[in-house]
């Protein structure tokens, strides 16, 4: 399933969630979206904006969070482009650096960026000063 984050009406970036490994959590973002939150700054797997979501939705495709920055420097080099979900606070976690703060902490892997890294570096960048701003989450297609 295929994503549109967009950040104080700018469309930001296109996030794949993968429906084979996060198949509930696809199944209750299909019920809830568009939905819009509040846009927040953090940092576990590398620096990542976060919003919350009204989904209460089962772990899927478990790890530390360590070990997601660890599949994916692996993989492509870098953490940046992890989504990943954290259920008990039902936060929806978008990478955007590569500085990571390594912390055991359980998280849903659940998919990742495909079109738009520049923009969303930028967005979390700003964010980083500048929480607050309304982000929106839609289906494409």
């Amino acid at each position: 399933m295929k994503l549109q984050m967009s950040v104080a009406g700018e469309k930001v970036c296109v996030i794949e969630v993968w429906d084979d490994k996060v198949p509930n959590l696809c199944s209750a973002l299909r019920e809830k979206l568009p939905m819009k939150s509040v846009l927040q700054h953090g940092k576990l797997i590398g620096d990542m904006v976060f919003f919350t979501m009204p989904i209460v939705a089962p772990w899927e495709n478990k790890y530390k969070t360590e070990e997601v920055g660890k599949l994916r420097r692996e993989q492509y080099g870098k953490v940046t482009g992890a989504v990943c979900y954290y259920s008990p606070r039902q936060q929806f976690c978008v990478v955007y650096g590569d500085d990571t703060a390594e912390e055991p902490l359980p998280i849903s892997y659940i998919g990742e960026v495909v079109e738009g890294a520049l923009e969303l570096r930028v967005t979390g960048l700003e964010t980083w000063f500048d929480q607050g701003r309304v982000v929106e989450l839609s289906i494409i297609g």
